[in-house]
């Protein structure tokens, strides 16, 4: 009997650290309204905005063996229970929340992404104004066998399942860890992390055009 006693004392805490552990889920989930988010945080604070404004701060804690979030806080909650499912989306009854991108994933990385004629690179910097952002956008024409690089440099921020750079405003979806889908009227393209600074490979063959006539 000592035994069981004295094994069950040396399991006991490890059990507390796998059910009570935020560490290992942290990331920012997006309501369907699309307006609405809420930011994990690895110190068990979650952040709920709503159209880019803080409405409400919580707790949360993590059960990883039942894939499972419970929220408390001082103000009503949509929710205080959210399941984990293996898409890494969240439910809470008939709702879903999608994960999307925030800025920690975009800290100091560069995405690019591929469609048709387009080729678009971001490239994030974090600074005390906000996320800089430095983009450029590559057109190709093939009649004359040409491409303009357009460059800018903005600040991002994320509101909901929107992206602005600067004041255009992209809608983000299908969000992995390596990669997301920006939309804008009815063009969409899919963006791919890289390290920071990789370039646009130009297609061979194509001449560069100055931006100014």
């Amino acid at each position: 009997m000592k035994r069981f006693a004295w094994l069950f004392a040396f399991i006991l805490p490890f059990l507390l650290m796998a059910c009570g552990s935020n560490d290992d889920f942290q990331g920012r989930f997006i309501a369907p309204d699309g307006q609405t988010s809420y930011q994990f945080m690895p110190e068990g604070k979650v952040e709920i905005e709503k159209g880019g404004e803080a409405v409400a701060t919580a707790e949360y804690q993590y059960d990883s063996g039942a894939q499972r979030i419970t929220l408390s806080g001082e103000t009503d909650l949509a929710t205080d229970s959210l399941e984990v499912n293996d898409n890494g989306n969240l439910t809470a009854g008939e709702i879903t929340l999608t994960r999307g991108i925030d800025y920690g994933m975009l800290t100091n990385s560069t995405w690019i992404g591929q469609q048709d004629q387009f080729v678009f690179a971001l490239t994030f910097t974090p600074t005390v104004e906000g996320m800089q952002t430095k983009s450029e956008l590559v057109t190709y024409y093939d009649d004359d066998m040409t491409y303009l690089s357009q460059i800018d440099d903005s600040i991002t921020r994320l509101s909901g399942n929107a992206m602005f750079v600067d004041l255009t405003q992209y809608s983000v979806s299908a969000v992995t860890e390596d990669s997301f889908k920006i939309s804008i009227g009815n063009n969409s393209m899919v963006l791919e992390k890289q390290p920071k600074g990789t370039g646009i490979e130009y297609r061979e063959g194509y001449e560069s055009l100055d931006e100014e006539p």
